[in-house]
């Protein structure tokens, strides 16, 4: 084989590496998460002592621009202890035909994180009042943070609005603490390093090459 067909070669192997052995790996970045959210709640009744809520969130210190959220869940209280608790799937319940609720972080941008909430709330019946403890699990999203996923605990404080002509309802403050984590996908170079310097290398001898004949 000639020396300028020889480093030919090694550039045409060296230009396809380029394109088909750059591999692909896997690695996640994490989102450190905490945000305190003041809090609207609606109440619709499923059956006795079963709830639907509906939770509106804004908050002006949420990072990453999500500062709204919706949260829905269903709830059964316990007139016995007073204590409420809160899940996404009304089964749980022995109530079939209801659908799984979600709850969605948002901003101005396109980056959304979708989740779930379960937890218990407890009812201080003096002073109109609930504690709610919880988990938020991160199980997807949109933007910067599709394929999200994470644990938030949740704390949170509601007044009972007595004046409520419909639905009752409750204003609160919810403190959400944890973190986050979303896959990325970063490029190896493999091998294609090694085979673009040989093409370099081939590239100037095949010049080399060619100056030599045309000075003959």
């Amino acid at each position: 084989m000639k020396l300028g067909s020889f480093a030919l070669s090694f550039i045409q192997i060296a230009l396809l590496s380029l394109g088909l052995n750059v591999a692909k790996a896997d690695a996640e970045v994490t989102f450190p998460f905490e945000a305190t959210y003041n809090t609207e709640s609606v109440f619709e009744p499923i059956q006795d002592n079963v709830f639907k809520s509906t939770v509106t969130g804004k908050s002006t210190d949420a990072p990453y621009g999500l500062t709204n959220f919706l949260r829905m869940n269903y709830i059964e209280r316990d007139d016995n202890t007073g204590v409420e608790s809160i899940v996404k799937d009304a089964t749980e319940f022995g109530i079939n035909g209801l659908p799984i609720l979600t709850e969605t972080f948002l901003g101005s941008g396109d980056d959304k994180l979708f989740a779930s909430t379960t937890g218990t709330a407890i009812r201080n019946v003096e002073d109109f009042t609930a504690s709610i403890s919880g988990t938020t699990t991160i199980v997807g999203g949109e933007g910067n943070f599709q394929g999200a996923t994470g644990i938030l605990t949740l704390s949170e404080k509601v007044i009972f609005n007595l004046n409520a002509t419909t639905e009752p309802r409750t204003t609160g403050t919810v403190v959400l603490s944890g973190s986050f984590t979303v896959p990325q996908k970063v490029s190896e170079a493999g091998n294609t390093t090694t085979l673009v310097g040989i093409g370099i290398i081939s590239a100037s001898l095949l010049l080399r090459q060619r100056r030599k004949i045309i000075s003959k």
